[in-house]
């Protein structure tokens, strides 16, 4: 049997041998810390699998994905937009945002978008709720879009993108497809339209999930002409249902 020595002489190593406390110090640390991190990356799969991040696919189709709505003034706007062009989105609906705009929800059903579940509340504490409690929440805003659309949301997106243990055992409780992004837009942080144009078409890759949000003006305002953009560098915007059945979970 071959005796594994630590090699004490060299500097780092040298100087947790000398110091075992730092060691298990630090080693403890990142055992912390890590898990953390890898909360605020779902495509890491590190606390939920599977993740459905970006489709596996040789064809040049990607697909519009819109957070945070439905918003009375932006989210019209983006749908007449998607209509002309016959262009099918997904939509993750936040439910405390729906009392009062059941009609655009109508009409996101009749133009046949895709329902996703963005939560009740949209907290910024959501994820540090028990399991039993996010989970009420989902189902929360199921039941409104149930009860106007008479259909149940296949797909799930967790608030600003966030699994840690708590959310993952409350998505586990439901029959929900999770699903993150491979491009992320921030624009719910842009000024220009024009950077935000090319931050979404830079490297634009064939099974993108490209997340948007509509309750920006700068959202509704730039739609036209991203899909413009998207049409001339020669990929086609597919609807989110058929693009991941039609391609593994990535």
């Amino acid at each position: 049997m071959k005796l594994i020595v630590c090699p004490c002489d060299l500097p780092v190593i040298g100087f947790f041998c000398r110091h075992p406390a730092w060691f298990y110090g630090t080693l403890s640390t990142l055992y912390l810390i890590i898990p953390v991190l890898l909360s605020f990356y779902p495509c890491s799969q590190f606390h939920y699998n599977p993740v459905i991040c970006k489709g596996i696919t040789k064809a040049r189709e990607v697909v519009l994905t819109f957070d945070d709505g439905p918003h009375p003034e932006f989210t019209p706007l983006i749908l007449e937009t998607l209509r002309r062009h016959s262009i099918k989105a997904g939509f993750f609906i936040i439910g405390k945002h729906i009392p009062g705009n059941e009609n655009i929800i109508k009409a996101m059903n009749e133009d046949g978008h895709v329902f996703g579940n963005h939560s009740f509340t949209h907290s910024h504490l959501w994820d540090f709720w028990t399991p039993a409690r996010i989970h009420r929440d989902i189902m929360k805003t199921a039941s409104l879009i149930s009860d106007i659309t008479g259909k149940n949301p296949e797909y799930f997106r967790p608030p600003y993108g966030v699994i840690n243990p708590m959310v993952s055992k409350a998505i586990r409780m439901t029959s929900y497809r999770v699903v993150a992004w491979s491009k992320r837009s921030l624009d719910t942080l842009a000024r220009d339209p024009e950077v935000l144009l090319q931050r979404i078409t830079r490297n634009l890759k064939g099974g993108d999930i490209i997340l948007l949000h509509d309750n920006q003006e700068i959202t509704a305002n730039i739609l036209e002409k991203l899909i413009q953009e998207i049409n001339n560098k020669g990929f086609r915007i597919v609807p989110l249902d058929r693009f991941t059945k039609n391609n593994s979970d990535g």
